[in-house]
C-alpha cells in the first residue's frame, strides 16, 4: 500500500513538472483559468493556401475564418486573441486598398492611362500582400489554439467522506484530443 502511494505521488510530481515545463515553453502568460473542456480542435482542410484556408470545427465546415472568433475568445489566450485581431485589421486594410482605383477615378482630374494602371496594379499587389499576411496570422492562431488544447489537463480533488469525516483524494489527467 505504501509503495502504491509513493509511486502515485512520484507520478503526480513528474507529470506536474512536465506540464509546467510545457506551459513555460508555450507561453509567457500564466493561465489563471483552465481551458474549457467543451472546446474542440480546429482542422484546416487539405489543399488550403495562403490566399485562403477552409476550416472545420467539430467536423463542420466554417463559412469563413471570422467564424473562429467564438472558440478563440472562449480559450482566452492573449496570443491567439492578438493574432486574430491582427487578422481582422489586416483584412480590413486589404479590402480598403481595393477602393484606391475607384477613389483615383472619382478624385483625379488627370485621366492619363499610365497613372490609373499604376494605381490599379499597386492596389491589387497591396491587397494580395495584406490578404496573405492576414491569413498567415489566422493560421498561427489556429496552430496555437490546437497546441493549447493538446496540453495535459491535470486535477486534484478532495471530497469529504460522509461516514468517517476524513477526506478522499482523487487525481485526474486528461491528455490529447
Amino acid at each position: 500500500m505504501r509503495t502504491v502511494t509513493l509511486l502515485s505521488l512520484f507520478l503526480l510530481i513528474v507529470l506536474t513538472a512536465n506540464a509546467q515545463r510545457r506551459r513555460d515553453e508555450d507561453t509567457a502568460h500564466y493561465r489563471t483559468v483552465p481551458i474549457p473542456a467543451h472546446l474542440l480542435p480546429i482542422e484546416r482542410a487539405y489543399g488550403s493556401s495562403s490566399l485562403g484556408s477552409v476550416y472545420f470545427y467539430g467536423g463542420k465546415k466554417l463559412s469563413s475564418p471570422y467564424s473562429l472568433e467564438i472558440p478563440f475568445y472562449e480559450l482566452n489566450d492573449p496570443d491567439v486573441s492578438h493574432r486574430f485581431q491582427v487578422f481582422r485589421t489586416v483584412t480590413t486594410l486589404s479590402r480598403l486598398t481595393a477602393l484606391l482605383p475607384l477613389a483615383y477615378i472619382l478624385l483625379s482630374s488627370n485621366r492619363t492611362g499610365g497613372t490609373y494602371w499604376t494605381v490599379y496594379g499597386g492596389s491589387i499587389a497591396a491587397s494580395l500582400t495584406l490578404s496573405i499576411i492576414g491569413n498567415a496570422q489566422v493560421n498561427k492562431a489556429v496552430t496555437r489554439y490546437n497546441e493549447l488544447l493538446r496540453q495535459p489537463r491535470m486535477g486534484v480533488s478532495l471530497a469529504p467522506v460522509p461516514l468517517t469525516g476524513s477526506l478522499a483524494t482523487g487525481i485526474g489527467i486528461s491528455y490529447g484530443f
